[in-house]
């Protein structure tokens, strides 16, 4: 394997996406606080692909994640981004759904073949309830209860991150096995800078 750079100091812990993650959390109808991730990625979408190819080994550990994840014929990313992570989804799974809110980042994203992308809030994702087999984010916006509602009973979450606790949406696993409620079970590991959660669901 080709050797990682040391990766950026995001000053995660003081970083905006940070404090609007975790009023979230508080409180999921937090106006305010979805305005202001909005706007921020918004704000970062000209030069976001650029910065993110510069991250070497940033969508690693998805594709480490993938590995594990039981075979499914459709799968939904949620906030996609630019498409970092989407190649290595449409390389796994048959047929994917990806899905952003901030509109700047979808138009420049990097098109993949066999993905429909949409704009899609995680708050409320056009889907129906109980039927994706298969979701995955790298370094999204975590929203327990939407995730519990269009995930299949047996269905798995595939969560994860470029810089483990120094990305700036980060929400430690064990925090959020929790959220997700009883009879989910969760397997997970590191990869490059990074780390992926690989949770199932109950039924």
């Amino acid at each position: 394997m080709e050797d990682i750079l040391e990766p950026p100091d995001l000053k995660a812990d003081a970083h905006p996406s940070r404090r609007f993650q975790e009023r979230l959390l508080e409180d999921p109808g937090d106006r305010a606080a979805w305005q202001g991730l909005r706007a921020s990625y918004d704000r970062m979408a000209e030069e976001w692909r650029e910065w993110t190819d510069e991250q070497r080994g940033y969508d690693l550990p998805v594709r480490e994640g993938l590995r594990r994840v039981r075979p499914a014929e459709w799968a939904v990313e949620i906030c996609c981004g630019t498409g970092e992570a989407t190649a290595a989804v449409a390389g796994a799974v048959p047929s994917v759904v990806a899905c952003d809110l901030s509109l700047e980042m979808l138009r420049r994203r990097v098109d993949v073949p066999g993905v429909r992308w949409v704009a899609a809030d995680v708050r409320s994702l056009p889907l129906g309830t109980g039927r994706v087999p298969l979701v995955v984010s790298l370094n999204g916006v975590f929203n327990p209860s939407e995730i519990v509602r269009v995930v299949r009973p047996g269905g798995q979450l595939l969560w994860c991150t470029s810089f483990r606790a120094g990305t700036p949406l980060y929400v430690p696993p064990e925090r959020m096995h929790r959220l997700l409620g009883g009879g989910w079970t969760a397997e997970g590991g590191r990869a490059g800078h990074g780390e992926w959660t690989l949770f199932t669901a109950p039924g």
